[in-house]
């Protein structure tokens, strides 16, 4: 993911835990209500490089007119009307086969297409007929209270319907400003949501 990106590491971790927990045991896995099974069929298919998960974009059309915009796209650059889906810089997640397929393949080409995200997880698995898959969790772009009162709803018993769990959560670093606090602020609310479940160590 990028810097100015919070990671849920707390949830990450509990995650790849649960992938790792008989993996070959696919049906009905669940973590905090929410289905696995996509990642998990992903992670047993018989060609396991194609595990991609992330904020999946659908196709869309690259910017062909604001010639200013950091954007814009010649067709020269790329010639196809729509982008193929790609996961978004927001974070994805793959496995050690994947990387290596989508590493290989990109060495390949001799232009390189400037937006990494698209290239490598849009363009690279389309090449290799696989694209990004929806991770289950919240992504959530917005301001960095938001990203606290969405971490806490999930922490609220009397929902009877709680939001899916936050994994990753923009700060002001995402928007131009210099707020190295909101890790530490969202940090807090996480370790209160996760505070039965955080072991602490004299060591």
């Amino acid at each position: 993911t990028e810097d100015d990106l919070f990671v849920n590491s707390i949830l990450l971790h509990e995650l790849v835990r649960e992938l790792k927990t008989r993996p070959n045991d696919t049906k009905n896995r669940y973590l905090y209500n929410i289905s696995l099974d996509s990642l998990f069929n992903a992670q047993i298919n018989s060609d396991a490089s194609r595990f991609l998960f992330g904020w999946s974009f659908l196709p869309g059309r690259p910017e062909r007119t604001l010639t200013n915009s950091q954007y814009y796209v010649t067709y020269q650059e790329y010639p196809n009307e729509l982008y193929p889906r790609y996961c978004s810089g927001f974070g994805y997640l793959m496995n050690s086969k994947t990387r290596n397929a989508l590493t290989k393949e990109a060495l390949r080409i001799q232009r390189p297409f400037r937006f990494s995200d698209i290239f490598i997880t849009g363009m690279m698995s389309a090449n290799l007929n696989f694209i990004c898959d929806t991770l289950p969790f919240t992504f959530h772009q917005g301001t960095t209270d938001e990203c606290i009162e969405l971490i806490r709803d999930n922490n609220k018993k009397v929902l009877s319907s709680p939001p899916t769990p936050v994994i990753i959560c923009s700060t002001g670093l995402h928007t131009g400003q210099s707020s190295f606090n909101d890790y530490y602020k969202i940090w807090v609310a996480l370790k209160l949501m996760y505070a039965g479940k955080l072991q602490t160590s004299n060591n």
